[in-house]
């Protein structure tokens, strides 16, 4: 009977996170949208890796202690980034909900999802 109410409050406590987060809607950018609440910041998973877009169309990349720089641009309201050595483009929808990003090709695609952040000086 104790683990029966132990486990009800875990439910009553983490049910309405869990509502929040699947509830969570999420908008396509256009290319206007993408310049006023991407360029300039960090797309990052937090701790392992972080994309910075410059406003100059560089795109500077680090993850475990190790850099590169490429470039990006917006087509077709899409945000599409080379790395170093390719010279073609990956272009991406971008999805958005507060802080919460989604990129991804097309809709047949799993997105990758980050969050967008104030830039961090390195």
């Amino acid at each position: 009977m104790k683990h029966s109410a132990v486990i009800a409050c875990i439910i009553l406590l983490v049910a309405p996170g869990l509502a929040a987060h699947a509830n969570e809607q999420f908008t396509q950018l256009d290319g206007k949208q993408i310049r006023a609440r991407i360029v300039g910041k960090d797309i990052t998973d937090g701790p392992h890796w972080s994309m910075y877009l410059r406003p100059d169309g560089a795109l500077v990349s680090s993850e475990a202690g190790s850099s590169w720089t490429g470039s990006w641009t917006i087509r077709n309201d899409k945000l599409c980034m080379s790395s170093p050595g390719s010279a073609s483009l990956e272009c991406n929808e971008v999805w958005m909900s507060g802080a919460n990003v989604r990129m991804r090709a097309n809709k047949d695609q799993k997105a990758l999802e980050a969050i967008v952040a104030v830039h961090r000086s390195n």
